[in-house]
């Protein structure tokens, strides 16, 4: 059986430089990004609010990959890009300005979570 570690581990980060901590993506080179599920209402033109959020999203200087089922659910994950980080901020931010858009039903945001290390 493999052994579990904590790549974020106080002790293991003080053994690495910072060339190292950047090349593994831990320490303060970490990404965190975010789930998301999205149920969309009946009747709305969809194409308009993926458009509306995908926009949203790169003004934020972040990105979203997933699915849209073409009916009523979109799924997928925020995650930075280049320089960008995603904060509690941010993700609040996000799910603040869909849950304000009539033609969402739910949102459902998980929490941030390392994107190269979490299991």
């Amino acid at each position: 059986m493999a052994c579990m570690h904590n790549p974020n581990s106080p002790s293991r980060l003080k053994r690495l430089n910072a060339r190292q901590r950047k090349k593994m993506r831990v320490g303060e080179f970490r990404e965190l990004g975010f789930h998301l599920v999205v149920d969309l209402n009946a009747g709305i033109d969809a194409d308009a609010l993926l458009d509306s959020w995908l926009t949203r999203v790169d003004d934020a200087g972040i990105s979203f990959g997933g699915h849209f089922d073409g009916k009523d659910k979109l799924e997928g994950v925020a995650f930075p890009v280049a320089e960008t980080k995603i904060s509690e901020t941010l993700r609040g931010e996000l799910v603040a300005w869909l849950q304000a858009r009539a033609e969402v039903k739910s949102v459902e945001a998980g929490e941030l979570i390392d994107l190269w290390h979490n299991a």
